[in-house]
C-alpha cells in the first residue's frame, strides 16, 4: 500500500504497513495534556480580540516604528501583526490592550477624508497617512513586530522538500497539516471581517452578531480558505421582558424564504455601497439558503454571508469538538482533502461534485469505525439528560 501526497507538480509516495491507521492516529504518549478549550470559548476569545483590534494599511513593514510610536502615545498596544494581501499591499493588525484603548485611538487619532465625495462610514479598517510634520520622529523603542508576512501561504516547493525529509507517513501527515493549516493571523483577519460587518450593520439590527462558521473555525481550515459568515440578531430574554410596557414597533417577517431573500438583497447593496474593501458582490438569492458572496480585499479573503442559518455554526462546533478529541483527526482529514483536490475529485468552485465537507465527515466516520473517535451513540449516552432536554 502507499499514500499519495500531491503538492503542485510533485508526487510523493511512502509505503506503510497494514497497521498504519493505529500507528498514525494514536496520540503520542509524550504529548503534554492540555486543558480542553470549547468551541464557544474559542469564538468568544476571537470576537474579543477583534473588538479591541484595528487593521491599518501602511506603505511597508518598515512603517511599524512610526505607526507604533504614533498609536502608543494614546493607548496601550498588546501586539502588532504584519501581512500582505494578494495585491502586495501592506497592513498592520494592531491588538490593543482593551476595548477602551481602541476607543481612545478612534476618538483621538481617526478622521475622515477631506474634500472627497464619499459617504462617511466608521470601520475597523483604516489607513496610515504620512505625517504633515516631516521633522516628527516616532519610534517603537526597540520593540519588534509580533509576526511579519503573517498571511503568506507555505511555498509548494519548500513543502515538498520538507515532506521528503520525513521518515514516516505519520510525520508527513502531521507536517502537511502544520504547514498548511489556518494560522493565528488568518483567524484574526476573519474575525476582523465579521467585526466590520457588525459595526456597519449595528444601526439596522438589534443585538447584531456576525459569526464565522465552517473551516475558518472548526480546526480543518487551510491558509486562504473561504470565510463563511452568518448574520443573526436573536433577542435575549432580557430584551423581551414581559413586564416592560413600552414595546418597539417593528416590521414583521412573514413567509418562509421570501423575507430572508429581501434581507440578503439589502445586505448585498450595503456591501457594495458602505463596506470598505468589499468587492465582486454576488447575490445568490434563489438557493435553499440565500447568500451573498463577496471578496474582502483588505483582508484578502472571499466571504459567503447568510442570514439566521445557525446550523452551520452548530456543525462547526461538532467538528471542532471531534477534532479536539484526537489532533490526528484533522491532520488526516486535511491530507485526504489535499489528495482529493490533486486527483480532481473536488473542485475549487461549488457544483455537482463532492466537496470538502462530506470528505471530512467520511474521515471522521472512518475514525469512529477504528475506535479512535467515539461514535455518535456513545456521545449521546455521555451527554445524557442534558442533551435530551436541548434536543
Amino acid at each position: 500500500m502507499s499514500v499519495l501526497f500531491q503538492t503542485g507538480k510533485y508526487c510523493l509516495r511512502k509505503s506503510y504497513s497494514y497497521s498504519f491507521c493505529k500507528y498514525v492516529l494514536l496520540r503520542k504518549k509524550s504529548d503534554v495534556p492540555r486543558k480542553f478549550i470549547t468551541f464557544d470559548e474559542i469564538v468568544t476569545q476571537r470576537r474579543a480580540e477583534a473588538r479591541r483590534s484595528l487593521v491599518v494599511q501602511v506603505n511597508s513593514e518598515s512603517s511599524f516604528d512610526e505607526l507604533y510610536g504614533y498609536c502608543s502615545k494614546y493607548s496601550s498596544i498588546k501586539d502588532v501583526y504584519h501581512y500582505k494581501n494578494s495585491g502586495e499591499e501592506h497592513f498592520m493588525l494592531i491588538e490593543f490592550s482593551s476595548e477602551e484603548n481602541l476607543q481612545s485611538i478612534l476618538q483621538s487619532c481617526c478622521s475622515h477624508q477631506k474634500d472627497l465625495e464619499v459617504m462617511a462610514v466608521q470601520s475597523p479598517f483604516v489607513w496610515f497617512r504620512a505625517a504633515s510634520d516631516a521633522k516628527q520622529k516616532l519610534t517603537a523603542n526597540g520593540l519588534e513586530l509580533r509576526v511579519k508576512d503573517g498571511n503568506n501561504k507555505h511555498s509548494e516547493d519548500l513543502l515538498f522538500e520538507d515532506l521528503m525529509k520525513c521518515q514516516t507517513v505519520s510525520e508527513q501527515i502531521q507536517m502537511l497539516y502544520d504547514k498548511t493549516i489556518l494560522n493565528d493571523v488568518g483567524a484574526r483577519l476573519r474575525f476582523m471581517v465579521a467585526r466590520q460587518l457588525e459595526v456597519i450593520l449595528s444601526s439596522l439590527y438589534t443585538n447584531i452578531q456576525v459569526l464565522p462558521f465552517g473551516s475558518s473555525v472548526n480546526g480543518f481550515g487551510k491558509m486562504g480558505c473561504d470565510l463563511d459568515l452568518v448574520l443573526t440578531n436573536s433577542l435575549t430574554d432580557g430584551m423581551m421582558s414581559p413586564t416592560n410596557r413600552l414595546v418597539y414597533q417593528e416590521k414583521r417577517s412573514e413567509g418562509s424564504r421570501g423575507p430572508w431573500q429581501r434581507h440578503m438583497e439589502l445586505v448585498g447593496a450595503l456591501l457594495e455601497l458602505r463596506v470598505p474593501g468589499a468587492t465582486r458582490v454576488q447575490r445568490i438569492l434563489n438557493a435553499r439558503v440565500p447568500i451573498v458572496k463577496y471578496s474582502q480585499e483588505l483582508a484578502d479573503v472571499d466571504v459567503d454571508l447568510c442570514f439566521k442559518n445557525m446550523s452551520g455554526v452548530h456543525m462547526s462546533a461538532l467538528l471542532y469538538s471531534l477534532g479536539a478529541l484526537d489532533p490526528a483527526g484533522p491532520a488526516l482529514a486535511v491530507s485526504v482533502r489535499r489528495w482529493a483536490a490533486a486527483v480532481q475529485l473536488t473542485q475549487p468552485h461549488p457544483g455537482r461534485w463532492i466537496t470538502n465537507f462530506p470528505l471530512t465527515l467520511m474521515v471522521l466516520f472512518f475514525l469512529m469505525t477504528q475506535k479512535i473517535l467515539p461514535t455518535f451513540r456513545c456521545l449521546l449516552e455521555c451527554a445524557g439528560r442534558l442533551y435530551t432536554v436541548h434536543d
